[in-house]
């Protein structure tokens, strides 16, 4: 693969807000479930992004219109960065979250040979080095996979819905990304995780149920927007339909479901191997944690990809069946 001049830059711009999740360390420690409170200020800035919008002109039935639209949302739903929602639940004391210390967590053997932004010295005090843990509705992720759904599932979703990019090569893209600048590779974090994709995938569906002017991409079953509609030139919140991100989230976020794999074969002997310390006569720790939970996520996803010449499902692209593992750069997909 060549890279421009432009991509490299990127590359060093972006490895530094890398963060990695940890689903198992303290996994059996309750945590207050925030999707109602998440969920309040999500529909609260829905409100807020609208009315910004409308201040600036009426609605209309194009492009543009819808991409102003998008360009006042994502001041609130984007990455820790850019996205109010996330740096909400990242900093208020209000939401509920667990904090693991990276020493203590399931990377506490990494070193730089296994991923740099983990391995180095200053990880160990870096609030951004592990995401902190939430749990919405029945699922416990890290803060990272809102960040992904927003940030990564926005740039999918223009690049599929709008800008008409097949979506095995939409997704392909993603692969390239999640190998490069977001993880997965020695220069970053190390970790290639297929939850990420995962969210990517489910952020994409989020943004074009937004408008739901095209059908969801599992099936026009799945359509559960629109959150907001152009009436009367004046965008409107369709206050009888309500965000839920709990619609989004599911176990294939879940990487003790959805396993990792690695830049370095070291880093899955590492990785696993803190697993197994961490195992119990009561419990013990693998991944997947559970194999029907993992199956079912390949099914919910086993929606074929028409633009796909092999023909092959969504699934191939953003579940891991084959456990734990070092990531190929070449032949992985």
């Amino acid at each position: 693969m060549k890279y421009s001049l432009a991509f490299i830059t990127l590359f060093f711009i972006n490895t530094s807000f890398a963060a990695e999740a940890d689903h198992y360390t303290d996994r059996n420690q309750p945590l207050e479930d925030i999707s109602a409170q998440v969920n309040l200020r999500a529909n609260d800035y829905l409100r807020k992004g609208v009315a910004e919008t409308n201040q600036l002109g009426a609605c209309a039935d194009s492009v543009a219109s819808e991409e102003l639209l998008y360009v006042n949302l994502r001041k609130y739903f984007g990455n820790h960065t850019k996205g109010q929602l996330v740096k909400d639940v990242l900093h208020d004391e209000e939401f509920t979250k667990r904090k693991i210390v990276l020493s203590k967590s399931i990377f506490e053997s990494w070193s730089v040979w296994n991923g740099y932004l983990l391995g180095k010295k200053s990880a160990a005090s870096s609030p951004l080095a592990l995401s902190p843990m939430i749990q919405m509705g029945e699922q416990l992720v890290g803060i990272d996979k809102l960040e992904h759904m927003f940030g990564m599932g926005f740039s999918y979703f223009k690049r599929h819905y709008i800008g008409g990019k097949a979506l095995r090569n939409v997704l392909k893209r993603g692969i390239a990304l999640e190998k490069t600048i977001l993880g997965g590779n020695m220069l970053a974090t190390g970790v290639f995780s297929y939850g990420d994709l995962a969210a990517n995938f489910n952020g994409m569906r989020f943004w074009n149920h937004m408008l739901q002017k095209r059908d969801d991409v599992l099936g026009a079953a799945k359509n559960i927007g629109p959150y907001v509609s152009c009436k009367n030139k004046k965008w409107v919140v369709v206050e009888s339909n309500p965000i839920d991100l709990t619609k989004y989230i599911d176990a294939s976020m879940d990487e003790s479901i959805n396993c990792n794999k690695f830049a370095t074969k070291s880093g899955a002997r590492k990785y696993d191997a803190s697993m197994n310390r961490r195992s119990t006569e009561i419990q013990s720790l693998s991944c997947p944690m559970s194999e029907n939970t993992l199956q079912n996520m390949v099914e919910k996803y086993s929606v074929v990809i028409e633009s796909d010449s092999k023909k092959r499902s969504i699934n191939h692209w953003i579940i891991n069946t084959e456990g734990i593992d070092d990531v190929s750069y070449t032949n992985e997909f």
